[in-house]
Formats: structure tokens, sequence, C-alpha cells
């Protein structure tokens, strides 16, 4: 069942005395977010001063992730209503005359082994080019939105705070501190895949029940393994099933008119057991639901009670925003220097974290995050690179050696394991990917084709490593013994060679042998040799 409805105007990240003082025509903008259960579409007007006006949204029920979690692939019958709902959206941008746009695809199709094939049938027959993000970047997008609603809210003042939005396919959790995003993770717990994961069972009701909650359970002692749940006092919730909730506890006039509900954990667990055991087709007719959200009303409300029992959080805060208010916001400040320093931080602190879990040396690690991007800067003219890769450089500087947390022998290659596997907020896991090879070769070997890693990557990105490995390895060897000696360095571009002056006190005769031993890599890529010069008193 398709739902299309014109909406309220209403305005995002913006003060209410900024509303209605726009000097230029607004810019038409659109958003589509292809879920696991349902695709759905937002328009909006962007005004001169950034903010959003969402005017159309539509949605339309979808079960991609049907057939993905149970055969792994996207069946033609659901495909190609997929394609008819886009095909119709796409009649809706036109008649708009949006002017920017952004379409994504969540775990449903990100997890379809016919993805490509999938992705090349939506463009040639709706022209509607759809990204694939992963789980990071939905974490970014939804924070962006919630961060918008809950500017001064309790919950964003509390020392922590863990945010849930709950879809079809996954479970991304954030941790907040003070507010900013600290850690985040995605989990396998999506109502469409829990459900279909217990698809072939055919006992009673009741078993399926306890079948479910025991899976559930077990993935909330794994995300607890990563994530300190117990720590957070607030509990930010995020999805349509929360949504009903709220709507059933407080009413939906009343959800209606606050932008920011908020649940009682007593009566939210109450519901939990009166709904539990109720089956499909009576959750539909006594609750009025389609039969895609009756599907996963159980999964989703079981999975968010065991979420929040491992909370100390009294309340549960459920903001009227979604992955699409994230999207426009994220159209309507991209590019911004504010917004870019507020990712800058929030990407540090989520790499400090990490590093605090492998019992890094801070000292160090930040030491040589400060040197690296001075010369990263020093280079910007040779290198030709941006703020992107100059974050991802920062990164892994600060964590080239967690990997000692495995091993002190052949730690670097530790370290891109761990750095590999790991998730940190604002990063992709193509961003991932090549901060662990950055980190990897701050030592020992240079970048070769013989590598995994390294090979796996695409050639911008395998050049991206070897800029980028070039300097953090060049500034580890100043840092070789972890005791801070040298406090700034210059890069004198002469002829041949360079000149690397540096400021610093004690004997640095170590130091210039290490940095000579290790600027081989800046030779390789950049074509000058280096020398190593005491900058005077």
């Amino acid at each position: 069942m398709a739902t299309y409805r014109k909406v309220r105007p209403r305005w995002a990240d913006a003060p209410a005395s900024e509303r209605g003082a726009q000097t230029a025509p607004p810019a038409m903008a659109a958003v589509i977010d292809v879920g696991a259960t349902s695709i759905r579409l937002a328009v909006a007007e962007i005004g001169s001063e950034g903010a959003v006006r969402v005017i159309e949204e539509a949605s339309r029920g979808v079960l991609l992730g049907k057939d993905t979690f149970t055969n792994g692939r996207i069946g033609p019958g659901v495909l190609d209503m997929a394609v008819r709902v886009l095909e119709g959206y796409a009649r809706i941008l036109e008649g708009y005359g949006v002017q920017r746009r952004r379409a994504v695809a969540t775990s449903a199709i990100r997890e379809a082994t016919n993805r490509d094939s999938v992705l090349d049938r939506i463009r040639l027959r709706t022209g509607i080019d759809v990204e694939i993000i992963d789980g990071s970047e939905e974490n970014r997008l939804t924070w962006l939105a919630v961060r918008s609603v809950l500017r001064g809210h309790k919950a964003l003042e509390a020392k922590a705070a863990l945010l849930v939005a709950l879809g079809g396919g996954s479970a991304d959790l954030t941790l907040l501190r003070s507010g900013e995003p600290v850690q985040s993770g995605t989990y396998p717990l999506g109502a469409i895949r829990m459900r279909q994961s217990l698809s072939s069972w055919h006992g009673t009701p009741e078993s399926r029940i306890r079948l479910l909650r025991r899976h559930i359970h077990n993935v909330a002692l794994d995300v607890a393994r990563e994530i300190p749940m117990g720590e957070a006092t607030q509990f930010i919730a995020l999805g349509g099933d929360i949504r009903f909730a709220a709507e059933r506890i407080l009413g939906e006039a009343a959800v209606a008119e606050d932008a920011i509900p908020s649940i009682p954990r007593d009566a939210f667990l109450a519901l939990c057991d009166e709904i539990s055991g109720d089956d499909t087709e009576r959750l539909a007719e006594e609750h009025r639901l389609a039969p895609s959200e009756a599907e996963t009303l159980v999964p989703a409300l079981i999975a968010y009670r065991e979420i929040l029992s491992a909370t100390g959080a009294a309340t549960i805060v459920v903001p009227q925003v979604s992955l699409r208010s994230g999207l426009l916001l994220d159209l309507a400040h991209r590019g911004e220097s504010a917004g870019l320093e507020d990712l800058r931080r929030q990407v540090l602190a989520g790499a400090e974290t990490l590093g605090e879990k492998y019992r890094w040396d801070a000292l160090h690690g930040r030491h040589v995050a400060r040197l690296s991007v001075q010369l990263f800067d020093a280079l910007k003219d040779e290198h030709g690179m941006g703020v992107r890769e100059r974050l991802l450089l920062e990164v892994a500087s600060l964590l080239h050696d967690v990997g000692m947390f495995v091993s002190l022998r052949g730690h670097h290659k530790h370290t891109q394991y761990l750095l590999s596997a790991a998730e940190i907020f604002g990063l992709s896991r193509e961003d991932m990917a090549v901060v662990a090879n950055v980190a990897r070769y701050h030592r020992r070997s240079m970048p070769l084709k013989s590598h995994p890693g390294y090979i796996a990557l695409d050639r911008e990105a395998r050049v991206v490593v070897n800029k980028l490995a070039a300097i953090l390895r060049l500034v580890n060897a100043l840092d070789s013994d972890h005791l801070q000696k040298i406090t700034d360095l210059r890069l004198l571009r002469e002829e041949d060679p360079w000149v690397l002056e540096v400021t610093g006190s004690g004997d640095l005769t170590m130091e210039r042998i290490a940095a000579l031993a290790r600027s081989d890599l800046i030779t390789e890529v950049f074509g000058r040799r280096i020398a190593f010069r005491q900058a005077a008193p």
C-alpha cells in the first residue's frame, strides 16, 4: 500500500528567528531511502540560511529485506515492484523541479549478492542513481537529524546516552557522551532479518517468541562487549515501531503535537508484554496496521526492550526524525566549514575511544598525529589531497600502534587487522580500509601488490594510501622512542634533497637516523630525497 501526503511545512536546523528571513529563493531538494521494508521519499525546500522545510513525503511498502535475508538476493518480482515505486518518485521529483537529491540504500540491497544488477536496473529504468551506504554513514546521518531536534534537551546533556535506530535489516547504536558521539556500531537486530531467521520454524507461537528473545539476548550481549550500554542514563530511539509504541502509550494526538515525546520505561515494558504473544493477523486487525508493519512489530519491540534493559534509562525519548531528516540536513549543509569541523571532532573522539579500548600510548599517538598533519599541510601543493584525506591521516596516526594490544611482534600487521574490522563514527568502511592500510605501513615493508589488504583497494585509494603512509612513516620515526623530543617541524622544499628542519630538545641523533631510514616512501612517492636538520635554538 502506498502512502503519499502533503505535510504541514516544518523547519529544521534553524532558530525560529531565522525562519522567513530568506533572501534568496529556496532550493528544491529530495531524498529517497530504499530500506528493508519500504521505499520512502521526502521533498523539501532548503532556505538560504540552510533551514529545511519538508513539503511532501511518500512511502510504499516493498519487502526487499525479506528476499535478501531469506535467499541472499533480491528476486525479480520484488525488484520490479521497487522499480515501479521509484518510477513514480522520479515523476514527483520532475514535477517539483528538484535541484539537489540523494537516494540511498541500506542493508537489504547492501547485503544482496545481486546488488550491482539491482542498482543498474533501477538506474536504467528510473534515472535514479542509488548509493549504497554502510552502517557508519547511517549512524552519522541519524545523528545529524537527532541533534537538530534535541538541541538543549536533557538527553543530549547527559553524561552518557544511547541512540538506537532499529530498521528492518539492522540496528544502529551510538553512544553519546555529553551530546557527542564517541562509539557506534551496526548489529543484526533488524526486525525483518530476525523474523526471517525463524521462518523455517514450525513450532508454537510461544516457542517462536522464546527463540526470538534468546537470539536477541545473545546479540545484545555481543553489543555490550563493544559499547558500554550500562553507562547510559538516557535512551533515544528511532523507528516506526517505537513511534507506534509511543502512540499506544501516550495517545496519537499527544505524539502528533509533541516533537519529542518520552515513554516511561515501565509503561513500555508493559506494552511489550501485552502484545508480544499476538500473531501478525491479530496485530494488523486490532491496531489497523499494514501487514508489513505488523510483521516487524513484535521482533522490533523485543529488541528495543532488550537494549533498554541494559541501560539505566527511566524513559525512552522518541524524536520525530528519520534517516531522511539527516539526508536533507546533510544536503543543506554539505561543504560548510562548521559541519566539517564538527565531523572532525566527532571522528577523532571515536578514534580516541577506540585507542583506549586497545590501551594505546595516547601521548605518542597524539604527538605523531599533530606532526603528521603539519607535514601534510606543508606538502599540500605536492600531494593535491583535501580535508577528507587529512582527517584519515590524523586517525591513522593516532591509532598506528594499537596492534601492540595483540603483540609487539609484527604489531603493524595487527594494527591493520584491528582497524579494518573496527567502526569509528563518521567514517565509512572504505575510509576505514584506507586508515588501516596507512597505519600498517608506518614501519617495515612499504606497500606491495602482494599484500591482500592493499591490493583490495581501488587504484585511487592505493594512491592515497601511498601518500599518507609516506608522511606517517617519516613522522613516526621522529618519535620512535616515544619521548616527544621534537616539538615542531618544517619542510624546506629545495631542489634536491628537501630539508626536514625540526625543533626539539636534547640529542636528536637517533631521530635523525630513524627519519632518514624511514624517508624511503617519501622519496618513492614524491621523487625527492630527504635531509635532516635541527633548527638553531
